[in-house]
């Protein structure tokens, strides 16, 4: 097992032999290497290139050519079947040169001349801010586990802002966000495209985008097996596990592709089968047998079983006009899902995912300047959980959660019918491209949330007692877990706080649609002067929403002849579906179709009979009459510089906001006033007026968020070395909400003091650095390495003073000498005696994470003699985390909890895997 000193004495070495061996260029020329893509950003397989010298590449099925050795002033000649041909030149003043060519669509003659003196400028349709293209070499040097090449493509689209778990996957130009697909089926992958272009919904901060390509098929079968395994002793143990946690995994499968007809038709398959055996740890404190608080620590294994599989067809049906159809499956089976942290494991469930997709696309150029792409894609998608235990879940707040998952036996079915239709047209300096998007969501739901019922222990005001626990005739402030023990022992003040079930019918049935128009200009004003002008209209059913109107706005200028200097300036508004879970949960909890009750100091061995001392509250949600799509105004400004051999230096700086942001807030909760210094009663609370009367919480979905900041970002990029590349990235964010990236709900239905802070997501400063460099020998070396500050958190009482139904009630700043629930903090004194604190949201802050990822690699090729057929053997070996940082995501957020603001669960700890490749 690697320590982490030699991981990095390693990487050093391998970053200090830059200066002899990252460019070995030819003698007096320069080598010149690309991506061919079409109009849309896809890769063009079989483009022929050819230089003015007379040398001649043509682009792999990765759409990538390569011209080893070209004078330093050269002219490019592009052809391929159904686009124009293309003459680019250039006068290069490196010895390396990165020139990615967009084909135009055919009958449309492009010719542009390049040089030291004669640059043009262009608003790129497929480049924003932070976009990232990866080819095929680039993709191979990443993760080969699902999860962990998920988590590197996520900390790239977030870079721009967001939370990097929201990163939208879209495959082969569809818009309906889906899986990975398997990693031998990627052909490129493009991170963040321009997402001010108007066939794009997403906010550039929302998260990221993040679009594959897959691969088409070969005009010869090839193809390939592979297999990737990590033991248990190579990895180090998981953070904060009482004893070794033998992690490992082990991933296999094949791909093959070739034609079906030659010259007409092609296919490409993959399949891949992926175990891991990971581990969580239980860092808990529960009561022993003789009622004492005592520490429960517990390793429990989380196995996962994935198939992936992916099946594609191509057909040239004319001169002009192709067809793909392609297939995928992805089946997940994992268990002792939310097992870790203070869940014990009788509290988590295993978990089954399925989703299968089957798209259709055909692309046509009709006349001059023209093309047309229609896209039809069905999938289904299902989810089901089985829970490990079907008793009532019990929460000590603060100290642990058992008993039976509150989401039991659910079954989540969903099927989707995507239709799109993109049209482009060309001519002269002019480019528009209009579609139409439509999403249609079929929504089977069965969720039996708190069907088994729901014990929560939140501490609060109970009568003191001695050490024979006997009473004093004085009250304290006594914690979840004093209130648990004093239950289970039958003490004064031992009841628990709330108790919640929920009956009725679990299954929820409902179709949604999600409709949008788009177009978007492109003008070249002059030489070094580009205009982009756009307008989405997007609209929805259940619930309806009409009004969302999106113009876009962008300019790009070059102030020098030689395009060395370039500034981008793009602005617009966006819109952000209401999504089918939010919908879901609305129409399933409407008080109709199901019943949910709250009963606060209930008995604990009859929780539904009432008691002199219980209040029974029903609850039911209800959406706003006019609900609105969360809106987005953003704006950025961009510039870049090209130094001498080709490095990019960018600089950019964004700012924006949301409204209309969804939350969720109870418009009929107890009228209760602030108060610090006395414990909170929750049935005082009750006890008080209500808007509209009767002992009922009314959970309204309404448009009440937002959001306001910015981020100033620099980047550096270095593409055209043979042997050595590299993207750097920096960025400071600040940005401010009342909402969150899900549904949330104020800590007060009658104030907004304190719900304006830190965004959920917002990490304030990080940066990220990939890169990749050859060694002697052809071996090769790949790392990727993010470094963020922590994300912010909440601190709260773990109770419900106000009796709103909503247990998110923070506490308030304390003063000196301040008698009763007192606690010292990082962030200042506090006390949990209050209604209504004062504490803002989001005060608390998680520790940094670091990641450093690395790959070594080293291809035989067995057959050198054979270049028609030749088979390669690849050996890689990787490590994730290499320096064994312990990524917290998990802290004590209850302020009367001894966990307060310590670490209790973190990411996987270092892991080392090896794998082989058999291509031919």
């Amino acid at each position: 097992m690697l320590s982490s000193r030699t991981s990095c004495i390693v990487f050093g070495i391998a970053i200090a032999t830059l200066s002899s061996s990252a460019q070995q260029p030819c003698v007096r020329g320069v080598r010149v290497d690309g991506l061919v893509t079409d109009p849309s950003g896809a890769i063009v397989p079989g483009a022929t290139i050819q230089a003015s010298t007379g040398a001649v590449a043509t682009s792999d099925q990765s759409g990538h050519y390569l011209l080893p050795c070209l004078s330093r002033s050269f002219t490019l000649q592009v052809r391929a079947d159904g686009f124009a041909p293309q003459t680019l030149g250039r006068t290069a003043n490196s010895q390396q040169l990165h020139l990615d060519i967009q084909l135009s669509i055919a009958s449309v003659e492009s010719q542009v001349q390049v040089s030291a003196d004669d640059n043009t400028v262009a608003l790129d349709p497929g480049r924003g801010p932070g976009t990232v293209t990866l080819d095929e070499r680039d993709v191979q040097q990443l993760a080969d586990d699902p999860d962990d090449l998920l988590r590197q493509l996520q900390m790239l689209a977030s870079q721009n802002g967001g939370d990097p778990s929201t990163a939208r996957i879209t495959v082969d130009g569809f818009q309906n966000a889906t899986t990975l697909p398997p990693k031998s089926s990627i052909a490129s992958i493009r991170v963040n495209p321009d997402l001010f272009s108007a066939e794009y919904r997403w906010p550039p901060y929302g998260g990221g985008l993040i679009e594959i390509k897959t691969k088409p098929g070969a005009a010869a079968i090839h193809g390939a097996a592979f297999f990737t395994g990590s033991n248990g002793s190579w990895n180090a143990t998981t953070a904060f596990a009482p004893s070794a946690t033998p992690a490992s995994k082990r991933r296999y499968g094949f791909e093959l592709s070739g034609p079906i007809l030659p010259g007409r038709g092609d296919f490409s398959a993959a399949l891949e089968k992926r175990d891991i055996d990971e581990f969580k740890v239980v860092n808990a404190q529960i009561l022993a047998s003789d009622f004492t608080v005592v520490p429960f620590h517990q390793t429990v294994p989380t196995p996962q079983r994935l198939w992936v599989a992916s099946l594609r067809s191509g057909w040239q049906l004319g001169q002009s006009d192709t067809f793909t159809g392609s297939f995928a499956a992805n089946v997940n089976s994992l268990g002792n899902q939310g097992v870790s942290a203070l869940v014990l494991p009788e509290a988590g469930y295993s978990t089954t995912a399925s989703q299968y997709e089957f798209r259709l696309a055909n692309e046509f150029t009709h006349g001059a300047g023209q093309l047309h792409q229609t896209k039809v894609g069905l999938s289904s998608r299902r989810s089901q959980n089985t829970p490990n235990a079907t008793t009532p879940s019990l929460q000590v707040a603060g100290y642990f959660t058992s008993g039976g998952a509150t989401s039991q036996a659910t079954d989540d079915r969903r099927y989707t019918l995507e239709l799109d239709h993109d049209a482009m047209f060309t001519k002269g300096r002019n480019t528009l491209k209009l579609g139409i998007q439509s999403l249609g969501i079929v929504t089977h739901n069965h969720t039996p949330d708190t069907f088994n019922g729901a014990f929560l222990f939140g501490g609060g005001s109970a009568p003191a007692l001695d050490t024979q626990n006997a009473l004093t005739g004085q009250t304290m402030t006594v914690d979840g877990m004093e209130q648990y023990r004093r239950t289970l022992l039958g003490l004064p003040g031992g009841n628990p706080t709330t108790y919640q079930q929920t009956r009725g019918n679990p299954e929820v049935n409902f179709t949604q649609w999600q409709n949008a128009l788009y177009f978007e200009e492109n003008f070249q004003v002059a030489q070094r002067l580009t205009l982009s002008g756009g307008f989405r209209y997007q609209f929805q059913t259940s619930p309806g929403s009409f009004a969302n109107f999106e113009p876009r706005l962008g300019i790009a200028w070059s102030p020098d002849k030689k395009s060395a200097w370039v500034i981008h300036a793009r602005a617009g508004i966006f819109s952000n579906f209401i999504d089918a879970d939010t919908i879901a949960d609305g129409f399933r909890l409407d008080g109709r179709r199901q019943q949910q009750v709250v009963v606060y100091s209930p008995s604990y061995s009859a929780p539904l009979n009432p008691t002199p001392a219980s209040i029974a509250v029903s609850t039911r949600r209800e959406f706003a009459r006019a609900l609105l799509q969360t809106t987005t105004f953003t704006g950025y400004f961009t510039v870049e510089h090209t130094f001498a051999h080709q490095w990019l230096a960018r600089s950019a700086f964004f700012f924006g906001g949301d409204w209309n942001v969804l939350r969720l807030r109870n418009i009929n909760a107890p009228i209760v006033g602030t108060s610090i210094g006395a414990p909170g009663d929750p049935i005082a609370a009750l006890r008080a007026p209500r808007p509209y009367g009767g002992n009922e919480n009314i959970l309204r979905y309404e448009n009440s968020g937002h959001l306001a900041g910015n981020l100033v970002s620099v980047s550096v990029e270095q593409q055209s070395y043979k042997r050595f590349n590299l993207r750097a990235y920096y960025r400071h964010a600040n940005f401010k909400a009342n909402g969150g990236d899900g549904i949330v709900s104020p800590q007060s239905s009658y104030s907004e003091q304190g719900e304006s802070a830190r965004a959920d997501w917002l990490r304030l400063n990080g940066g990220s650095f990939i890169g990749s460099l050859i060694l002697p020998r052809k071996v090769e070396v790949a790392a990727q390495f993010d470094a963020y500050t922590g994300a912010a958190y909440t601190i709260t009482t773990g109770t419900d003073a106000n009796g709103d139904g909503i247990v998110n009630d923070r506490p308030s700043y304390a003063s000196p000498g301040m008698p009763g629930g007192v606690y010292h903090t990082r962030y200042g004194l506090m006390t949990a005696d209050t209604t209504n604190g004062n504490v803002p949201r989001n005060v608390g802050t998680m520790p940094s994470t670091i990641h450093l990822d690395m790959n070594l690699s080293r291809a035989f090729t067995l057959n050198p003699k054979d270049k028609e057929h030749a088979r390669t053997l690849t050996f890689n070996l990787r490590a994730a985390n290499v320096l064994n940082h312990v990524n917290v995501n998990g802290v004590g957020t209850v302020v009367s909890s001894p966990s307060l603001d310590k670490p209790y669960q973190a990411e996987p700890a270092r892991r080392l895997e090896a794998g082989a490749r058999f291509s031919f």
